[in-house]
């Protein structure tokens, strides 16, 4: 399993997701399967690239 965290960002331009967290701005954790991973980071790349938004590594 995985963990995904979901939380919010001080500045806009900061990364969309990265992949260490800051548990101060956390809002929720979802587990997925490890194998599903590389499509979660392909919507969230997605995302970042239709908002502008950097990925931090």
């Amino acid at each position: 399993m995985t963990r995904l965290h979901f939380g919010n960002v001080e500045e806009l331009d900061e990364p969309i997701y990265a992949s260490t967290t800051s548990s101060r701005h956390g809002l929720a954790t979802v587990e997925i399967q490890t194998t599903d991973e590389p499509l979660y980071r392909a919507f969230f790349t997605e995302l970042a690239h239709l908002s502008d938004r950097p990925i931090a590594s």
